[in-house]
């Protein structure tokens, strides 16, 4: 891997030798592709594993492009997917990428790169700066993919080797001391350009609107294509992720959301600072590889595999827990001093392998055309972990008005035990693409699947059907039906009893969700607007609760439900000017549970989400090249903590709605690029997420960004 790394990290040389020798400089007054939105319905993505175009896919899918990620200046995943209809704030400690799609968690095991699952349960913050674009797939995808959240999941697109040389850097500057920089540089590396090679670069370094915190990030991305024929391909894709961070805390909702004894400042900080501050520190490589081969126009092969190896240590997390009261007990009551728990030292070592082989191709029987695809995959994943903590919280209180972030922590009580994990899966699907003349096609889709862990196996159908039909030219109308897949690995319940009476525990079924999707997609041509609507009901089943009884048991009598509308628009009226527009509308609640109240809206999810985008750039004139932008989101209040509803269904934890602005100004002349970027512009002070009362995560206050750019 380390050769792999060095090579990679040639290309950047090499490509800034090639550039001038095999691309022309572009001035400003020949730009025509300032503004690019995304991939046209009119084309097929990679999460899809087969050739069928957006339009005739039976099922609601977003692309969010580079360019998009580009124009809009974000550096998260969650910022990135604002203008996604469907798509909401969850939350992993405030720290890590989470987001709700439909209305169900999806924080953990829907992120998949390059069609495998990438980082499938941890948490983790994913580099945008390597990206082609970002699909996300709304409602069951378990038929291609095995086991998923109900709401869907996201595929992240590498960005890979092309034809044409080129080298483009970034530097940039910003609010809370940011440094960072970017290459993308690109080259044919034999002349005959069957050898091709690419490589990304990231690094950035910013504190933080919190106090005692703050992120560092080196990323290299080495790619390189070998055409070894007309009809064959390989390109082997390298990552190397190392995070030196202190991460920030959630607050509690005393002092925030909710009236409090003391208000808690917006920079407060949960984590002390000095030698005591807390430390996340993450190494991940990873090496594996796309093969495509055709062996005519009717039959293809392609495999896709991967292999990640993941490093992780932390220390000193804290968090916080109820409030400390005079005397030094712990009290629920919100006082001037907050309890906090103590996590760490936790060390991890992981090993992650997946790889997916598919066969695809197209016959005909009489006037109908087939397009099949067929394939197997298989994901392990292997680990071991050393986790530590003191879980008092009245051991660590912290006094709000005057804290004291230089005092030394007391680690005699931390105690932790070894552990380790492994599981894998293996999957076989098949999808019949059934097209009936130019009009109407109909999706049949079925995928088996075995799940296995330590004293765990499960197994599952998931099938999906749906159906497609051109009302006019560029106009689709959809229907689709599908199920979705989730073992709920290492909780147990209650199967039976020793001779003391003490509860015996076993596995538990996986978790099953169904949906029922009616649409429109269009992008008729010569229209200079595209997008689609989608209705739908989502229902989960065998949720896990916990038992009222035994309380370190679950019990399998849950049910959730979430129904809703999503719309999305693109449109284009004049050269230069692109608008982006997404509305959620998602009713998602507790429809059977011993514990919840029966109705209780389901966490982090509002009802209402609206996203919007606006590009333009100047196109002819003295001011050509010169460009602004401007986004607005809006997200109505949220339940905070469904354990927070009363058996009334009043709740008491509500996130407040919030509207926040952001916009941006930029230049490009003769390769030369600068950018401005104002998030927040009003300085809106909101709370996007929560995990509960002590879990509530601060927004980012406004801030800035600015970038400069070369291009050869």
């Amino acid at each position: 891997m380390r050769a792999f790394l060095l090579t990679g990290l040639s290309l950047t040389a090499m490509a800034a030798a090639a550039a001038p020798a095999h691309a022309e400089k572009t001035d400003a007054n020949d730009r025509s592709d300032i503004i690019v939105t995304g991939v046209h319905l009119k084309e097929s993505i990679v999460a899809g594993k087969s050739d069928v175009p957006l339009i005739e896919t039976p099922q609601a899918i977003s692309v969010v492009s580079s360019e998009d990620i580009e124009a809009r200046g974000v550096t998260r995943l969650s910022e990135a997917l604002r203008t996604v209809a469907g798509v909401s704030r969850s939350t992993t400690y405030g720290f890590y990428d989470a987001y709700t799609i439909r209305g169900f968690d999806a924080a953990y095991g829907s992120v998949y790169l390059d069609g495998l699952v990438n980082e499938a349960g941890v948490g983790f913050n994913q580099e945008l700066s390597a990206l082609e674009q970002i699909e996300v797939l709304k409602g069951p995808a378990s038929m291609l993919f095995g086991q998923a959240p109900l709401g869907g999941l996201i595929n992240l697109v590498s960005k890979r080797p092309r034809d044409d040389a080129f080298l483009k850097a970034n530097i940039s500057t910003g609010s809370w001391d940011l440094v960072e920089g970017t290459v993308d540089a690109n080259a044919p590396l034999n002349s005959a350009g069957t050898l091709l090679g690419r490589l990304n670069l990231t690094y950035r370094d910013a504190d933080s609107f919190v106090r005692n915190a703050g992120i560092n990030r080196i990323f290299v991305a080495p790619a390189i294509t070998w055409r070894a024929g007309p009809d064959t391909s390989l390109t082997v894709l390298g990552r190397y992720q190392r995070d030196h961070d202190n991460p920030i805390s959630p607050l509690p909702a005393y002092g925030t959301v909710l009236p409090g004894v003391v208000d808690i400042p917006e920079d407060f900080g949960i984590n002390n600072a000095g030698r005591q501050r807390v430390v996340n520190n993450r190494n991940r490589v990873q090496i594996g590889y796309v093969f495509d081969h055709r062996f005519s126009d009717a039959l293809a092969f392609s495999q896709t595999l991967r292999y990640t190896r993941r490093k992780e240590y932390w220390n000193r997390w804290m968090f916080a827990a109820g409030f400390v009261d005079a005397n030094g007990n712990y009290s629920d009551a919100p006082t001037d001093r907050i309890g906090r728990m103590f996590y760490g030292p936790y060390r991890a070592n992981d090993k992650d392998f997946a790889v997916d082989s598919r066969l695809k191709g197209a016959f005909q029987t009489g006037g109908i055309t087939h397009e099949w695809l067929g394939g197997v995959d298989y994901r392990q994943n292997r680990g071991t972990y050393f986790s530590a903590g003191d879980y008092e919280s009245t051991h660590f209180p912290l006094n709000i008005a005057h804290p004291d972030y230089d005092a030394i922590l007391d680690t005699r009580f931390v105690q932790g035990a070894p552990g380790s994990r492994k599981g894998h899966q293996t999957g076989i699907y098949l999808q019949d693409h059934i097209k009936f003349g130019d009009r109407v096609t109909l999706t049949l889709g079925g995928r088996y699947d075995w799940a296995v862990a330590p004293s765990q196996k499960d197994s599952a159908f998931s099938p999906r059907i749906g159906a497609t039909v051109e009302l006019v030219p560029g106009v689709n109308a959809y229907a689709s039906w599908s199920k979705s897949f989730l073992p709920q690995l290492g909780s147990q319940q209650v199967v039976g009893f020793d001779g003391d009476g003490n509860p015996i525990g076993g596995p538990i079924p996986p978790e099953r969700g169904k949906n029922i999707e009616l649409g429109v997609k269009f992008a008729p041509e010569g229209v200079p607007l595209s997008g689609s609507l989608a209705i739908y009901q989502l229902t989960r089943q065998n949720v896990a609760t916990q038992d009222p009884i035994y309380l370190d048991f679950v019990v399998v009598s849950g049910e959730q439900r979430a129904r809703g509308i999503e719309a999305e628009m693109q449109w284009r009226p004049i050269d230069g000017f692109s608008l982006s527009l997404a509305y959620t509308y998602v009713d998602a609640k507790v429809t059977k549970d011993n514990v919840f109240t029966i109705g209780t809206p389901l966490a982090n999810v509002p009802k209402h989400n609206i996203g919007a985008f606006a590009q333009y750039a100047v196109q002819s004139g003295p001011l050509t090249g010169l460009g602004a932008t401007l986004g607005v989101t809006y997200n109505s209040k949220r339940n905070g903590d469904s354990y927070s509803t009363r058996p009334d269904g009043s709740v008491l934890l509500w996130l407040p709605a919030y509207t926040l602005v952001d916009a941006g100004l930029s230049y490009k002349w003769s390769g030369w690029g600068a950018q401005l970027t104002v998030a927040n512009i009003f300085d809106k002070r909101y709370w996007p997420d929560t995990g509960g009362f002590d879990r509530v995560t601060p927004g980012n206050p406004r801030n800035w960004r600015l970038t400069l750019s070369r291009e050869f």
